[in-house]
């Protein structure tokens, strides 16, 4: 990351900032706090992958496409991600670029004439369900609708979902992980209509209760969706997913939704109905949802993502590459420490666990929501036989 400070703004300095192939203009404050303020202006410096990734996602469903699509920041900051997609997505023609805080808009309105996308870029400074709003009807929708705010996205989801196009992107950020991934499944249950859990893939739950909470508003209008990418942090949790005009879709996805049941005691875990029981061991199983449990990631725009190649994207390959191998395996994944340990063996490598499990016939591959976790058809006991197998 390139770093310049370019000028003064109310006291505050301000520093160009050079993303990938973009000039960012952000408060001094933004850069070196530990948490970036709010004030006089958001952007966050540690989220720049986050940022690298949906470059990929948009550009890969734009080449599908085949024609220039309008995307949305609908809570740009100084239009951090909106700014890069104007700059470096192919297949995107015009970006809509809103954040009530006008300072922002401020910046990002210089940084686009630094960058030459001016004629690119509609800033506005209203209020985001307004925004939304106004371009609720069919005419005036958009191709593509980015959410990224403070806590989580549930507040705008509706109005998102209306103000896309049928066939378009919506991709939600959710910052609220300590609800998602189970700290607070009771504010979980009042928020995303699902109870969350503490478990070691907990962080799948949270994109998968997110994922529930987009299909149940979805199929309230007669939409679908249909999941492209999903991937986590300790600090967020990223869905994108594509919505369609459909009836008998909506009613194939109320099929998957349901529940992700998980015995503390033995490490077995099954989706599907809620259960109360372990099968294996008789203790009292955890319970999660009602919550997606159908694919996360859409195989064709991964593989078009991949295709994507600029060299200052080439970390975020890494990232769609792990979606790519785990694209149609089941939900949740297991930790080899976590088996280990339950074992009381020590810890095989990752790698050698997936390869034990491939030569006994499963299916297994590394997951993106976990550097040590597999994702695999193999059931608990297949998981731990390779565990001792192994030690």
């Amino acid at each position: 990351m390139q770093l310049r400070l370019i000028k003064d703004l109310s006291g505050v300095g301000v520093i160009e900032v050079k993303e990938g192939d973009t000039i960012i203009l952000a408060p001094k404050l933004s850069i070196f706090n530990m948490v970036p303020p709010r004030s006089p202006a958001f952007y966050n410096p540690a989220a720049k992958l986050n940022r690298d990734v949906s470059l990929k996602i948009y550009s890969a469903y734009a080449n599908l496409k085949h024609s220039d699509l309008i995307f949305a920041d609908t809570l740009s900051g100084v239009g951090a991600r909106g700014l890069r997609v104007a700059k470096e997505c192919s297949g995107i023609g015009g970006v809509y670029l809103n954040d009530l805080n006008p300072k922002a808009i401020e910046l990002a309105k210089q940084a686009a004439v630094l960058n030459d996308i001016v004629d690119r870029c509609v800033l506005s400074t209203k209020d985001a369900l307004l925004f939304l709003a106004e371009h609720s009807t069919p005419e005036s929708r958009f191709d593509i609708v980015d959410v990224d705010p403070f806590g989580s996205p549930l507040p705008y989801l509706p109005a998102s979902i209306r103000a896309v196009k049928r066939g378009g992107l919506v991709s939600l950020t959710a910052t609220d992980t300590a609800v998602l991934c189970g700290v607070y499944p009771r504010i979980a249950l009042r928020r995303y209509g699902g109870l969350s859990m503490r478990c070691e893939y907990g962080n799948e739950v949270g994109a998968r209760l997110l994922l529930g909470a987009a299909t149940k508003q979805a199929i309230s209008i007669n939409l679908s969706i249909d999941p492209v990418f999903a991937h986590a942090s300790r600090h967020y949790i990223r869905v994108y997913f594509t919505l369609e005009s459909s009836a008998s879709k909506a009613d194939e996805n109320l099929k998957k939704i349901g529940h992700i049941n998980h015995c503390s005691g033995c490490g077995y875990r099954e989706s599907g109905e809620q259960k109360s029981l372990c099968p294996r061991c008789r203790a009292k199983m955890s319970s999660a949802g009602p919550l997606w449990l159908g694919g996360l990631h859409s195989k064709s725009i991964l593989d078009s993502a991949l295709r994507f190649k600029p060299n200052h994207l080439r970390p975020a390959d890494k990232i769609v590459t792990l979606a790519l191998d785990e694209y149609d395996l089941p939900p949740t994944y297991y930790i080899v420490d976590k088996v280990a340990e339950r074992l009381n063996v020590a810890t095989p490598s990752t790698k050698d666990i997936i390869s034990f499990l491939k030569a006994k016939g499963f299916r297994a591959a590394r997951t993106i929501f976990n550097p040590k976790g597999v994702r695999t058809d193999a059931q608990i006991k297949d998981v731990e036989e390779a565990v001792l197998g192994l030690k």
